[in-house]
């Protein structure tokens, strides 16, 4: 499904607002929900499903977009560029080239660290206000800190970007593209927003009782990554990282056994949010990380 088409499902303009965005979303997902619908249960699944992929794909794409220059940059475009950089034959180093080099991996490292302690301060204040709770976020002063948060991600997501251009060096790469695709899965799973309903269609009952036990345990999970810890003052494994697998099964077993409910889209999401906070917590943390 490319741009175009889902603005089109969405009935809204490239020029619309992040919040006329979700307003339409939910406008449309009441009208289309399965429940609202019981005399033409596979459409409204199919129409519902069409909504859902067309709302993350609008606003994980605005997310990607460069807030300076408006092009759009990918994980893809890096590991591309990288690659292509692999394959030149490196001329001979020099004293002072080594010591440039060396430089700018200290630039890079440091501004690394400040965007990272940035996402990291919007992550904890994400659950400080409870905004997991989307009736919360309803709140209009609540809606203004999920702006600004999802603005201070965006930017940090960008600013680490950019920051692949500085080095050469792998293990840094690994570091600063592991960290923007956790940043990058968790704003897509913020902003899912599947409507529940009374849910009389059976297949989306069972897929909406797997997908929020995924849920729950995922909060969990990212809760002591982003906000327990910080509290604390210390990580606690065997509360986040359980969590995390259990999410992983109930968000598999939910797409093994109900590919095509309403749910999928989202499910998905999550789970790729899962799959990049597995690899976050593999490359950053210890038993004993503060």
């Amino acid at each position: 499904m490319n741009l175009a088409e889902c603005y089109r499902i969405l009935e809204i303009r490239e020029s619309s607002t992040d919040e006329e965005i979700t307003r339409s979303y939910k406008r449309l997902a009441h009208l289309y929900h399965p429940d609202k619908n019981r005399d033409r249960i596979e459409w409204a699944t199919r129409a519902m499903a069409n909504l859902n992929i067309a709302y993350t794909t609008v606003t994980g794409h605005r997310f990607s977009i460069s807030p300076k220059n408006g092009t759009q940059t990918t994980m893809h475009d890096d590991t591309a560029r990288q690659r292509r950089a692999a394959q030149r034959k490196p001329a001979p180093r020099q004293p002072a080239a080594d010591y440039m080099e060396d430089l700018q991996d200290d630039i890079a490292i440091q501004q690394f660290i400040r965007a990272r302690e940035n996402a990291k301060d919007g992550l904890y204040r994400y659950f400080q206000y409870g905004l997991y709770n989307l009736f919360r976020r309803e709140n209009a002063i609540n809606r203004g800190i999920f702006s600004d948060i999802v603005n201070i991600l965006r930017k940090c997501y960008h600013d680490i970007k950019k920051l692949s251009t500085l080095t050469k060096d792998e293990e840094l790469l690994e570091h600063f593209s592991v960290f923007n695709k956790m940043i990058f899965n968790f704003y897509r799973a913020s902003e899912c927003l599947n409507i529940p309903d009374s849910y009389s269609n059976i297949l989306d009952v069972e897929a909406f009782r797997l997908y929020k036990k995924g849920d729950e345990a995922l909060h969990l999970g990212h809760h002591e990554l982003f906000y327990e810890r910080h509290n604390r003052g210390c990580y606690k494994k065997e509360i986040a990282e359980p969590n995390i697998i259990a999410a992983e099964y109930y968000f598999n077993e939910s797409l093994k056994h109900f590919p095509e409910s309403t749910w999928a889209v989202e499910t998905r999401i999550k789970l790729d949010y899962v799959h990049s906070l597995k690899k976050y917590i593999a490359l950053f943390f210890t038993s004993d990380t503060p």
